[in-house]
């Protein structure tokens, strides 16, 4: 435990060094402002769209108003191609501009952060990381130092232990500035809205959803940073792995079912609150979790044992452990 201990501190003290840190909080900050910006854009998109459908209704029927459309119900069908029909399709517009509204809320900047532009971004970032952490030991031959210091198991453990910790700091930094971004960009970039009168006087609040949310994106950022540092250690190279992860995350589709991509887009669907957010019109195959949780945990244990034990054995320190 001791020799995990100095591994961790050594690793974290490099990515200090190193800047990691500062350079994933630029990142960040560049994320958070695009999605900030972004879902203001969404916001006032979805004034004009109901004030436009409106309008063409007025045209026929000067005496109905929005008010007339919002007592009645609005009955919502989905066709077999996953498309809509609504029948009360003004009392939708504004639902989904209520909505819209609500994701203005500062508090509120975590949940779309994660339901919009980072959905993708998120799982890059950390996914490239995973490649770094395995690979600069790798390519500056210092892992063999650190190895004969404390041992393979202290450091193979150390490493993903760290990655982790990273993981936490990042979502510390999101959870920080996001809401201090998004504020700035609701000062600045105001967005006329006629219907102000039949909006609550106060937004709805979705921080209950934080602890869960957190834990499936701590979840999302482990589990990338393990594949993909035990990717890096068993071939030894950075370009593979960068080339894999590019295609998975921007080029492929989802590839079935119990595709991590499908579980990840299932699980933010069920835990976020994505009504106003892009995630909102990209459908998820329903799964069975318990399913999911089975498969994930025999995968990540066979995968972390694999590579330990193919990486030891074929290392050029093998002959020392073997001597030991």
């Amino acid at each position: 435990m001791k020799n995990i201990s100095a591994v961790i501190k050594q690793q974290l003290n490099y990515q200090i060094k190193a800047k990691y840190f500062w350079f994933f909080l630029v990142v960040i900050i560049l994320l958070c402002s695009i999605a900030s910006v972004l879902q203001v854009t969404s916001y006032k998109e979805s004034v004009v769209t109901l004030t436009r459908d409106l309008e063409e209704i007025q045209k026929n029927d000067s005496s109905l108003n929005l008010e007339y459309f919002l007592n009645q119900d609005a009955n919502i069908t989905y066709n077999a191609d996953g498309g809509l029909q609504v029948d009360n399709y003004i009392k939708y517009d504004f639902s989904k501009m209520v909505s819209h509204y609500n994701a203005l809320q500062p508090l509120n900047t975590f949940n779309q952060f994660f339901t919009s532009i980072a959905f993708v971004f998120f799982q890059l970032m950390i996914g490239i990381y995973g490649i770094f952490l395995a690979y600069t030991n790798i390519k500056y031959s210092t892992d063999k130092f650190v190895i004969m210091q404390y041992g393979k198991a202290s450091y193979f453990l150390g490493q993903l232990l760290a990655g982790m910790l990273t993981i936490v700091v990042i979502l510390m930094q999101i959870i920080i500035f996001a809401p201090i971004i998004q504020w700035i960009v609701n000062f600045f970039v105001t967005a006329n809205n006629p219907y102000l009168s039949y909006l609550s006087s106060s937004q709805v609040l979705f921080m209950d959803k934080l602890p869960m949310e957190l834990l499936t994106m701590f979840a999302i950022g482990s589990i990338y940073v393990i594949g993909m540092y035990c990717f890096t250690t068993l071939v030894k190279n950075q370009t593979v792995p960068l080339l894999v992860i590019f295609i998975y995350v921007l080029i492929l589709p989802k590839l079935g079912t119990y595709d991590f991509k499908n579980v990840i887009l299932y699980s933010i669907q069920k835990v976020f609150n994505t009504s106003a957010a892009s995630l909102d019109m990209i459908p998820a195959r329903a799964i069975n979790m318990s399913i999911v949780l089975i498969i994930g945990a025999l995968f990540l244990g066979i995968l972390l044992v694999g590579t330990f034990w193919l990486d030891r054995e074929r290392g050029f320190y093998s002959r020392f452990f073997k001597e030991k």
